[in-house]
């Protein structure tokens, strides 16, 4: 009997003696947010690709934003909608996700104002000829290619690498001139641009 009533006055001790640090709000079962959850939820940004007239220039699509300023080893989430309505050539193996959280993207068909979570299928890469776009970084420490079919809203996430710029380029032959590699493919703030990571 006493030693029962000697752990319990322990208890309360330890209790006493770390109720500075939140321990006796958790055991009381009182939630406290950590810092550590709130910085694990994505930062979520949202692109779009628009098309002719909306652009100003025809037979120039363009990513809105191209360019992107993020935080260093953060986890994004990412909505891009499509409207452009054709496919374009891309190179062997740029209809494969690569990059990105499972290596895995969401593809929803149209582009509703909202999503749910539960929307559209999750995939690992899309068919050949059904990619309009991509958004493809393609250097030697960070890695990432997101293929977009037409008339569609994809949703992925990835996490961003150290500090620095890693420029981005579509590899689908979207643009004008000879191949479909000039006008916006060689713009930059079209199908090109950098994400810069602080």
């Amino acid at each position: 009997m006493s030693h029962k009533l000697y752990a319990v006055s322990t208890s309360r001790r330890q209790l006493l003696q770390f109720s500075g640090t939140g321990i006796a709000m958790a055991v009381l079962g009182i939630t406290i947010p950590r810092m550590a959850d709130a910085a694990a939820a994505p930062l979520e940004i949202s692109q779009k690709i628009i098309i002719g007239k909306k652009v100003g220039k025809d037979d120039w699509p363009q990513y809105v934003p191209a360019n992107l300023s993020l935080p260093a080893k953060r986890l994004i989430q990412v909505t891009v909608r499509c409207y452009d309505d054709g496919p374009a050539d891309i190179p062997t193996g740029y209809n494969i996700v690569r990059g990105t959280v499972d290596g895995t993207m969401r593809v929803i068909k149209g582009t509703p104002d909202s999503i749910s979570a539960q929307d559209g299928t999750v995939v690992k890469q899309i068919g050949f000829k059904d990619t309009s776009h991509t958004f493809t970084v393609n250097g030697e420490s960070f890695f990432m290619n997101v293929p977009v079919p037409p008339l569609s809203t994809v949703v992925y996430q990835f996490m961003t690498p150290a500090a620095g710029s890693y420029p981005w380029q579509c590899m689908a032959a979207c643009g004008t001139g000879e191949g479909g590699w000039a006008g916006a493919m060689a713009t930059d703030g079209w199908m090109q641009g950098t994400i810069t990571v602080t």
